[in-house]
Parts: C-alpha cells; structure tokens; sequence
C-alpha cells in the first residue's frame, strides 16, 4: 500500500477482523517498491508459487514486476498506462520512494509490460475495458484457453478513465524512459 493506506488497512481490519483472527488473511501495512517487495513476500510467508498476484501501486508497477524473481503466480493483474497506444514502449524513470502524483505520468505502456511478461514467462491474454488493468498468465497455463495473439496490440485497450471516475487521470508526461 501506499504511504497514506493506513485507513484502508483499519477499514479491512474491521471488515475481515474474523479472518485476521482466525488466521485466515494476514494484512500488512507497508510502502512497497522493487528492493522490498520480495522480502515482504518472504515475511508474509507468501508461497513461491500462487494464484494471483494484482499489481496496482500507481508509478512503479513495472519495476515491482520485473523485480520478482523467485515468486511465480499463476496470474499477475497489473496496472498499465493506457495513455500511450499500444505499440509503444514506454516506462517510468524508477523511484524507489515513486508516490502517484494524480498525473498521467505512471506506470507502463501495455506493449513494455507485454515485453517484461514475456521475459517472465507470461503471456498478455487481455485488458479490462477501461484500460487500465493487463491481465497475464503463465506460459505452463495458457494452453488454448486465452485469445491469441498475446499481444500488446491484439488486447490493448484505449483509456476509458472517466468511467472510473469525474476527473480521470489528469495529463503530465513528465519523464519516461524507452526500455
């Protein structure tokens, strides 16, 4: 979570407090970035291998991403920057103390994190309608069960901020990097 999660960390407290107790859900209030995100997986006991991994941190989500390297999920959910079309690659200077700044200057072209996937061992297999989450499953998964090709521009989705909100996301292309 971000820096200012405490409130959505007494919010899941209070609403899961049962699960907590009986030790079904642990929760963890912490700032996440690409040199600690495996040791908070190792300190949570997350398991090497797991169901679902949501990657949603509004600026680093790509050098989370490309920092995991012992942890294999079968699916990783990940914000991407629908603001840049889908055969560009681009990429957000990293910061390791990155805060989103309510700007469009975050994140990750779809077609770098498609690159970063593929490097990974995922496959692209689909974007949410309003353009704001990629959806990859791992190579030993995919099988025939997901549309081909798994690619950048077979499943990009333009941004469709508005729906999440009054505002969107609000325009600033500050720095980024081609990787």
């Amino acid at each position: 979570m971000g820096r200012g999660g405490g409130d959505h960390v007494k919010s899941i407290s209070e609403k899961f407090h049962l699960l907590i107790t009986e030790g079904k859900l642990n929760i963890k209030h912490a700032f996440i970035n690409a040199e600690n995100i495996e040791a908070l997986f190792e300190e949570m006991a997350v398991p090497k291998e797991f169901d679902l991994l949501s990657i949603d941190i509004d600026g680093n989500d790509y050098w989370v991403w490309r920092a995991i390297a012992q942890y294999h999920p079968r699916v990783v959910a990940i914000e991407y920057n629908a603001m840049f079309p889908a055969h560009l690659k681009y990429v957000v200077k990293y910061d390791s103390n990155k805060v989103y700044a309510i700007t469009s200057y975050f994140g990750a072209s779809l077609k770098s994190l498609e690159i970063l996937g593929a490097k990974k061992g995922y496959k692209l297999v689909g974007c949410n309608f309003v353009g704001a989450n990629a959806f990859f499953v791992r190579d030993d998964l995919v099988e025939d069960h997901f549309l081909s090709p798994f690619t950048a521009e077979a499943h990009y989705e333009s941004p469709k901020y508005f729906l999440l909100n009054k505002t969107g996301h609000p325009r600033d292309f500050g720095r980024f990097e081609c990787v």
